[in-house]
């Protein structure tokens, strides 16, 4: 018996010293296939450049360097609007150090493999972050790999005290979550917190933010685009400039590009916003984006309870609006025409003209399949009042060629909407459009605002009187100061309350001399107020 016994322990012992020695080594070539696939999605992403790639595998621990950067495209079109500090940790190479510990026990019982990563920085990215951080990691991630290929990934940045001379000071209370993905990424789920930042900007302004979060849950869909549920929340957002913002907004230009139409600049907001200050609290996006067949459907809510503007007071705001029906491969292309325009050295105006001309195109599909745009609610109190907007917009056998004509579009175009808007809302805008024309001297500041709001009273008075007579032709009611009615178009007929819209003399919205005059009268009594102001 005892011939036999001997012989047969000893074997289970190899065998088992075999299994012992060798798993190791399986589950190190598993951790390579993983961590090379994930090294496989960082060179797709469209945002890094993987410059260099190498993975060294030993029998229970492997060590995988690359050097990564931002794509140096990326940053022709933004670098002039980002700080210096942050400018130099972008343009700068990162090599990423994964220490690689694998076998059935490397991160627990159930793992492949577990990585601790090191992110070595260039002697200038250094320097830039130890003023932030410190003698700090500025970055700590783990990976935990299992048995069948899934993992989670927990990423943490930690916290600082930011202070110069000058007066900037940055208080950063920290990053940190964690990301679990399946096998090959072919689905993953985020979840992130940050629970404040406040920036002082010496005595130009302060910027706080509190408990920001982000959830996703992502998936890749037959169309090849990412489908999925994400969530951002935050509970307080504010923001404070000392100083007054110019700004000049070319409405015109973008609604040129779209509709061939001159407009004119009388659409063009101009100005400058006064000193103030902005907070809001609970504000909350979420998105959700299906597929079904060759089609995308999208929805997205963005809400918030309160926004104070200065002394006004706005909110609750809750607008819930989906696109349905969208050609996913319009969307395909859509989504490589902005990698694309991001990786050139172009003005915003180009990148408008190429992205506009990709829709009328190779991307027309976005409009030609019918899509539906359904907002099911817009609700925004203000100070004015509510405005409260719901119905849908349809696109029926548009064609390619529709896309070239403003007119050919309409006649393809449906459209269902209930509204109500304060009354004194329209009035309010139509005098900040008319302030926007004029221009005051200081010196006659004091005159000078006095004509504005004798122009203003004059444009209230002609909105008023616009919409009682709209009102006593059944078009609209007003009911304790809001403007309510249906409006329809089908068959390049509007409707309100179901009433077709008519004017006295038919106008053609195609005529350019029209926009033209128009703009010319405008800017012809502007100068002569200006004329008579600088008379003695």
């Amino acid at each position: 018996m005892k011939k036999f016994l001997i012989p047969t322990v000893a074997a289970i012992a190899v065998a088992a010293a075999a299994v012992g020695l060798g798993t190791p080594y399986y589950f190190g070539i598993k951790a390579e296939e993983s961590l090379t696939a994930q090294q496989k999605l960082l060179n797709e992403s469209g945002f890094l450049t993987v410059e260099s790639h190498k993975y060294e595998r030993g029998w229970f621990s492997a060590t995988e360097t690359m050097v990564v950067r931002v794509k140096p495209t990326l940053l022709l079109n933004t670098q002039k609007y980002l700080p210096d500090n942050l400018k130099t940790v972008l343009i700068e190479p990162v090599t990423i150090v994964n220490h690689v510990k694998h076998g059935p026990f490397a991160g627990g019982f159930g793992t492949r493999a577990q990585v601790e990563t090191e992110f070595k920085y260039s002697p200038e990215t250094t320097k830039a972050l130890a003023r932030f951080f410190g003698t700090e990691t500025p970055l700590k991630m783990t990976n935990t790999i299992h048995f069948n290929g899934n993992g989670v990934m927990k990423m943490e940045m930690p916290a600082f005290d930011y202070e110069e001379l000058s007066g900037i000071k940055i208080q950063w209370k920290g990053l940190s979550g964690e990301t679990a993905y399946d096998d090959g990424f072919k689905s993953y789920k985020h979840d992130y917190a940050a629970p404040s930042l406040q920036v002082k900007l010496a005595d130009k302004g302060d910027v706080t933010m509190e408990n920001l979060s982000f959830q996703s849950e992502t998936t890749e869909g037959q169309n090849k685009i990412a489908l999925g549920k994400s969530s951002i929340a935050v509970d307080k957002f504010m923001l404070q400039w000392k100083e007054g913002i110019d700004y000049n907004l070319k409405l015109n230009e973008l609604v040129n590009m779209v509709t061939n139409l001159q407009i004119g600049a009388f659409i063009n907001p101009t100005g400058t916003i006064a000193p103030s200050k902005i907070e809001v609290n609970k504000l909350k996006f979420d998105t959700n984006t299906a597929e079904s067949g060759k089609f995308i459907n999208s929805e997205g809510r963005f809400q918030f309870e309160t926004l104070a503007y200065g002394e006004d007071k706005y909110g609750p705001l809750d607008i819930n609006i989906s696109a349905e029906h969208l050609d996913a491969a319009g969307l395909t292309t859509l989504k490589a025409k902005l990698a694309e325009v991001a990786g050139k050295e172009m003005s915003e105006e180009q990148i408008q003209d190429e992205l506009i001309q990709t829709v009328k195109t190779k991307a027309s599909g976005l409009f030609t399949q019918n899509p539906v745009l359904n907002v099911k609610t817009f609700k925004f109190t203000m100070p004015h009042g509510l405005v409260d907007v719901s119905g849908k917009l349809a696109f029926n056998g548009l064609t390619q060629k529709d896309l070239d004509s403003l007119d050919g579009m309409l006649k393809k175009t449906q459209a269902d909407f209930k509204l109500q808007v304060p009354q004194k809302l329209i009035e309010s805008l139509a005098a900040n459009q008319a302030q926007s024309l004029f221009s005051i001297n200081p010196e006659d500041e004091a005159a000078g605002q006095a004509d504005i709001e004798d122009i203003n009273e004059t444009l209230r008075m002609m909105v008023d009187s616009t919409i009682q007579s709209m009102a006593a032709e059944q078009y609209l009611t007003v009911t304790n100061g809001n403007i309510n009615t249906h409006l329809t178009l089908k068959n390049n007929e509007l409707k309100l309350n179901g009433k077709v819209l008519e004017n006295e003399e038919e106008i053609d919205i195609g005529d350019e001399s029209l926009f033209n005059e128009n703009e010319e009268a405008v800017k012809q009594e502007a100068a002569e107020q200006e004329s008579a102001k600088s008379k003695p």
